[in-house]
């Protein structure tokens, strides 16, 4: 996480996390051609509303507090005693493959507002990519750990 996002509440970072992906899914909605009399379609990008933090103690009973409304609730730590990790690069894909989330600096607490279905979830720190499949029911919560060892490869 950077300095800057550090210093921001938690409810702000997710507005402008959510905010930031607005722009891009409503710049990627303007159809980008005509080819020959056929009109190309351009589906606009899904936006997933996600929560990132939990770095400092009062960040971090915010982020537990929080967790509950949460389908998606992933977990970064390193070495035997679980340090938390907040220097993720995060991409999760649904059933098709699609990304439909996708950060560099996650952590150590990412939490992601998806529908029922299978995703797959890749995180890497250090070199090292931990992946895991997950399948939401739209009904509970899960939450998905990832922990590495600490040595860089």
């Amino acid at each position: 996480m950077n300095t800057a996002a550090a210093t921001l509440s938690l409810p702000r970072r997710a507005l402008l996390g959510t905010l930031a992906a607005t722009a891009l899914a409503l710049g990627a909605a303007v159809p980008l051609a005509h080819a020959q009399d056929e009109l190309v379609v351009v589906e606009p990008m899904r936006v997933t509303t996600y929560l990132n933090g939990g770095i400092g103690a009062d960040e971090e009973q915010m982020m537990r507090k929080a967790a509950k409304d949460w389908p998606l609730r992933m977990i970064f730590s390193e070495k035997k005693d679980n340090e938390f990790v907040a220097d993720v690069r995060l991409l999760v894909t649904n059933a098709k493959g699609a990304p439909v989330l996708m950060l560099h600096g996650a952590g150590p607490m990412t939490y992601a507002m998806l529908p029922a279905g299978k995703y797959r979830i890749s995180a890497s720190h250090k070199g090292q990519t931990e992946t895991r499949e997950v399948t939401l029911d739209g009904k509970t919560g899960r939450d998905v750990y990832f922990h590495w060892t600490g040595k860089a490869k």
